[in-house]
C-alpha cells in the first residue's frame, strides 16, 4: 500500500497553536471596546468552530480505523481521548460565554474565557504535537487515500463556502513554498485560482484587523 501524505494535519496543527495562542491576549485587549469584541468575537468563534470539526473528524473517521487496523499503544490512545475530552470541555466553555461577550466586550467575561484558553493550551500544545510524532506514521502506512481524503472533506464541508478562502489563508500563513505548492495540489483548481486573485487579499486584510 502506498503511504499517504499526512502533512496538511502538520498545517492545520499550526493554525489551531497559532490562533489559539493569540486568543487569550485579543480577549483580554478587548474589555469594554465593543467594535474590538465584535471582530475578535467572530474570529473566535470560527476557531473554536474549526477546532471541534478536526477532533470531531478524528473521533468519527481516524481513532476507529487505527484501533481496527493497527497495534496501538493502549495508554497513548487513552491519553488521545482524554485530551480530546477536555480540549471540547474548555471549548464548550469558552463558546458558551462568546455571544453575550461579543455584544458586551464585558471584561469579567473577556478574562474568564481567556483563562480557560490559557488552562487548556498545554493539554492543547502536548496533544498536537503527540499526534504529529507518534500517531500520524501510523495515519500514513494503516490509511488508503481515499479515507484520508475524507478526514479533508469532512473539515472543508463544515467551513461556509464564503470562509474557505480566509481558512486557506491560515492554513498557508506560515508554510514554507515547498509545503505551500504542496498543500495547494489536493485544492481544487477553481479554489486555487480564486485564492490566488481573492482569498490572499481577503485573509491579509482580515487578519491585521484581528490581529490589531
Amino acid at each position: 500500500m502506498n503511504h499517504v501524505d499526512t502533512h496538511e494535519m502538520v498545517l492545520i496543527h499550526r493554525v489551531i497553536r497559532r490562533e489559539f495562542g493569540r486568543l487569550p491576549r485579543l480577549f483580554r485587549a478587548a474589555a469594554g471596546d465593543r467594535a474590538r469584541a465584535k471582530v475578535v468575537g467572530a474570529h473566535a468563534r470560527e476557531m473554536l468552530q474549526f477546532l471541534h470539526t478536526h477532533h470531531t473528524g478524528e473521533d468519527e473517521l481516524l481513532f476507529p480505523l487505527l484501533r481496527e487496523r493497527a497495534e496501538l499503544d493502549p495508554e497513548l490512545m487513552s491519553r488521545m481521548d482524554a485530551q480530546h475530552e477536555q480540549i471540547n470541555d474548555a471549548v464548550t466553555a469558552v463558546g458558551a460565554e462568546l455571544p453575550a461577550w461579543t455584544a458586551s466586550a464585558d471584561a469579567a467575561a473577556g478574562e474568564r474565557m481567556a483563562a480557560l484558553v490559557d488552562a487548556a493550551m498545554p493539554v492543547l500544545i502536548e496533544h498536537l504535537a503527540e499526534e504529529e510524532q507518534e500517531l500520524l506514521p501510523i495515519v500514513s502506512a494503516t490509511l488508503t487515500q481515499k479515507e484520508w481524503d475524507a478526514l479533508g472533506k469532512h473539515g472543508m464541508s463544515a467551513i461556509p463556502l464564503t470562509r474557505r478562502l480566509v481558512i486557506l489563508g491560515h492554513i498557508t500563513e506560515e508554510a514554507d513554498d515547498a509545503e505551500r505548492q504542496r498543500f495547494l495540489q489536493v485544492v481544487p483548481a477553481p479554489a486555487r485560482l480564486a485564492y490566488k486573485l481573492i482569498g490572499r487579499r481577503q485573509f491579509a486584510r482580515e487578519t491585521t484587523t484581528i490581529r490589531g
